[in-house]
């Protein structure tokens, strides 16, 4: 019995390539989508604290007061402090990230911070949790202003209106690319990697 060869066409073999390609273009696409929500958190953490739009429960008037006194900016802003006066010791500035084998994380600095003897990462603890601490002279209750959680709710909602879409349009564009070569899905994958770059430069 002769044996059958069967020659694939050409538009065959080059979709067949094509789709070959995929798991490698929507990896580098999931990473640098992953990267940039990481920088809208970072960018929301950091908005919410400089407009005082999280709600986040007032400054006592003597410690506005205090502030007020060392020339402050906004006095009345929680965790602002010395804010945008300084680029990368401050509490709005204290937030990095961090590149993992499957993806990227958010963690706050252990740099000093400017003025405290704390670490920046134990400043967070207090100011995002809150705490209690006793010294021999008074008992002062810090109340918890969780900033990063509100951060992260707001850009996990900006994620939420863009799913849908960002789902359609790169089922378009892979559906378009494995039947023509179109390079749309490439253009979406470079335009997560420019925003990529863009933030490693930070």
């Amino acid at each position: 019995m002769s044996s059958v060869k069967i020659k694939y066409s050409n538009s065959f073999e080059a979709k067949r390539k094509r789709i070959k390609r995929l798991p490698v273009m929507g990896q580098n696409m999931i990473l640098g989508g992953i990267k940039r929500d990481c920088n809208g958190i970072i960018n929301a953490f950091k908005n919410g604290i400089r407009e005082n739009s999280f709600g986040l429960e007032p400054l006592k008037e003597n410690t506005i007061s205090q502030k007020k006194g060392k020339g402050f900016s906004k006095p009345e802003t929680p965790l602002y402090g010395k804010g945008d006066d300084r680029k990368r010791d401050t509490y709005i500035n204290m937030l990095r990230i961090k590149k993992l084998n499957n993806g990227y994380k958010i963690y706050p600095s252990n740099g000093k911070h400017w003025k405290s003897k704390l670490k920046l990462s134990d400043l967070f603890k207090v100011h995002e949790y809150g705490a209690v601490i006793t010294t021999a002279k008074a008992v002062i209750k810090i109340p918890p202003r969780p900033a990063l959680l509100l951060a992260y709710r707001k850009q996990l909602s900006e994620m939420k209106k863009r799913k849908k879409e960002t789902s359609r349009e790169v089922k378009r564009a892979m559906t378009e690319y494995i039947n023509s070569g179109n390079r749309r899905i490439a253009d979406i994958y470079l335009d997560y990697y420019k925003r990529v770059l863009e933030a490693e430069k930070e």
